[in-house]
C-alpha cells in the first residue's frame, strides 16, 4: 500500500510507516494555465462518466478563457489537489483508491472517471474501508542491495561473495540499464521505469525502506528512479530516516577528473580539452563532485587509478569467476596465433591505436585479429578463453575486468599499465605492458619469444585468484556492514 500526502513543507520525502509506503508530494504551485488543465482532467472525467452535458459545458468554458488569454497563475485548494494528486494517480494506475477526506474523494472519483477511457477497472472507497497492510518484518540482520546500473556484473559478483563469506547476510544486485551484455543480476528493470514508472520506483522504496539494512550507490546513480542530472544523495534522506546505512561505488568514467588524468597520465584520452566528449565528460563530473564534496558515507572505487580522484576512497577490488574462465585451449600453439580486442569504450580504451596497428600485422600473416564490441557477456568470455592474446586498453593506466578475465583464462594479456598504478599492487601485475607508440613492437615480441610468453600467462590465474576471486572484495566492505 503506498499513502499519498501533502507535503507541510513543500519538499518530497518518503519513508515506511505501519507497513505502507508514505509518500509526502509537494502542493503544485499555481501557474499560467492550471485551470485550464483542471477543466481538461474534469472534462475528461464527465465524457467517461457518461455526463455529456457536463462535459460540454466544461468545454465551452476552458475554451472561453483560452480566447480571453487568462492566464493568471492562481489555483484553488482543490484545484491543486487535482492536479498534483490526479496525475500521480493516472501515472500510477493502481487498482484501488482510499479516499481519506471529502476533497481527495472527488480526485479519486474523477480518476477513476478517467480510468474508464484507458479501459481500466479502478475501485474507489472510503477511508473506514482501508485494511492496514501488516508491517514487514526483516527476514535478515542484514540485507545488502547494491545498483542501479550492476556494471560488468560487478554488483551480482560481490553479492555472490559475501553471501558465501558472511553468514545469515543476504545481498542483492539491481540493474536499470537496458544492459545488452546480459551479465547476471538479482533485480532488475527497464531503463523507462528506471526513470518514469512511479508504480514501479514506489514498489522498490516500499521494499528497500521495509527490508534493507545496507546499500551501496553505483556510478553516482539514486536507487529510487531518477530525473535528470538527480544524484544517488537525493535517496539518502529517506535512507537515513530509515536507518539503513548506505555508501557509494564509482566504476570508473563518472568519477575520473578529465582534467586531473591529463596531468597525471601520460597517454590519458583526455588531452584536448577543447574536445566535445571530453567537455561532457568534464562537466558531468564536476557536477558529480559537488554533490560527493557534502556525502558523508562511505566512498569505494573499483580500480586503483580511481584512487588518485577520489579523497578517503577505498579499493573494492573487481571480481570474477576464475573457476568459470579456466581455459583448457593451449596458449600461443597456433601457427597463427589470434588477438582479441573487445572494448567497453573505444574512445576511452585506445582502440583507434589498437585498430590500425593489430590490422596491419593482421594482414602481415603474423596475428589473426578478433575485434569485437557490444556482445553478450557469455560470448565474449567464450572469446577469452579461445584467444592467445587479449589486449585491453592503452590510455587510462589501469586495467579493468576485461584484463582480469583475460588473465584468470590464462591468456596472454596486453595493456598500459602506469608505474604509479602498478605501484600501488600487492603482487607483481602479469600483464605486458604497452603504449599507443609501441603496440605492434609489443605483439611481435610476444608472439615471437612464445615460451616466455607463455610463462606470463601462466601467472595470470594465480594473480587474479588471490586479488580478484572475491575475496578481497569481502574485505574491502566488511567494515562498512558492520563486520562478520
Amino acid at each position: 500500500m503506498t499513502v499519498l500526502r501533502p507535503s507541510a513543507t513543500r519538499e518530497p520525502s518518503k519513508e515506511f510507516v505501519d507497513g505502507a509506503l508514505v509518500v509526502h508530494v509537494p502542493l503544485r504551485e499555481p501557474q499560467a494555465g492550471d485551470r485550464h488543465k483542471v477543466a481538461l482532467m474534469e472534462f475528461k472525467a464527465d465524457v467517461a462518466h457518461g455526463r455529456v452535458g457536463r462535459a460540454r459545458q466544461l468545454l465551452r468554458r476552458a475554451w472561453l478563457k483560452v480566447l480571453k488569454f487568462d492566464g493568471r497563475p492562481r489555483a484553488s485548494q482543490a484545484q491543486q489537489l487535482e492536479l498534483t494528486f490526479g496525475g500521480l494517480i493516472d501515472r500510477l494506475q493502481p487498482d484501488v483508491l482510499y479516499a481519506q477526506d471529502p476533497a481527495m474523494l472527488a480526485v479519486a472519483t474523477r480518476a477513476a472517471d478517467r480510468a474508464k477511457l484507458q479501459k481500466r477497472t479502478l475501485k474507489v472507497s472510503r477511508d473506514a474501508d482501508v485494511k492496514r497492510a501488516p508491517a514487514r518484518v526483516r527476514t535478515h540482520a542484514r540485507r545488502l542491495l547494491i545498483g542501479p546500473v550492476n556494471s560488468a556484473g560487478q554488483a551480482w559478483l560481490w553479492a555472490n561473495a559475501l553471501e558465501r563469506a558472511v553468514p545469515g547476510l543476504a545481498a542483492e544486485a539491481l540493474n536499470t540499464t537496458d544492459a545488452k551484455f546480459e551479465f547476471a543480476v538479482h533485480r532488475s528493470a527497464t531503463a523507462e521505469q528506471y526513470k518514469s514508472d512511479l508504480r514501479w520506483q514506489w514498489e522498490l522504496t516500499a521494499y528497500v525502506l521495509a527490508e534493507v539494512t545496507h546499500v551501496l550507490f553505483e556510478a553516482g546513480k539514486p536507487l529510487f528512479g531518477q530525473r535528470p542530472g538527480q544524484p544517488w544523495t537525493s535517496d539518502a534522506p529517506a535512507l537515513d530516516r530509515a536507518g539503513i546505512k548506505h555508501g557509494v561505488i564509482f566504476h570508473g568514467s563518472e568519477i575520473r577528473d578529465p582534467a586531473k588524468h591529463r596531468e597525471l597520465f601520460a597517454y590519458s584520452p583526455f588531452q584536448n580539452a577543447d574536445d566535445d566528449f571530453t567537455k561532457r565528460l568534464q562537466a558531468a563530473n564536476d557536477a558529480l563532485r559537488r554533490h560527493l564534496a557534502s556525502y558523508e558515507g562511505p566512498v569505494f572505487v573499483t580500480t586503483p587509478d580511481l584512487l588518485e580522484f577520489v579523497d578517503n576512497g577505498t579499493w573494492l577490488p573487481l571480481t570474477v569467476d576464475v573457476d568459470a574462465l579456466a581455459s583448457d585451449r593451449p596458449v600461443l600453439e597456433r601457427e597463427v596465433p589470434v588477438v582479441l580486442h573487445a572494448p567497453s569504450s573505444s574512445a576511452l580504451k585506445g582502440s583507434a591505436y589498437v585498430d590500425p596497428v593489430l590490422t596491419e600485422l593482421d594482414a602481415r600473416g603474423l596475428i589473426k585479429y578478433q575485434r569485437v564490441e557490444g556482445v553478450r557477456h557469455a560470448e565474449l568470455s567464450a572469446l577469452v578463453k579461445d584467444a592467445d592474446l587479449v589486449v585491453d586498453q592503452l590510455m587510462l593506466g589501469s586495467y579493468g575486468v576485461l584484463a582480469c578475465e583475460a588473465m584468470a583464462a590464462g591468456r596472454v594479456t596486453v595493456g598500459h599499465i602506469a608505474d604509479r598504478v602498478r605501484a600501488q599492487l600487492p603482487a607483481e601485475l602479469p600483464i605486458a605492458e604497452a603504449t599507443p607508440g609501441d603496440l605492434g613492437a609489443v605483439i611481435e615480441r610476444l608472439v615471437t619469444e612464445r615460451e616466455t610468453s607463455r610463462k606470463l600467462a601462466d601467472r595470470g590465474p594465480q594473480y587474479v585468484r588471490d586479488l580478484h576471486d572475491g575475496r578481497s572484495a569481502v574485505a574491502a566492505l566488511l567494515p562498512f556492514l558492520g563486520g562478520r
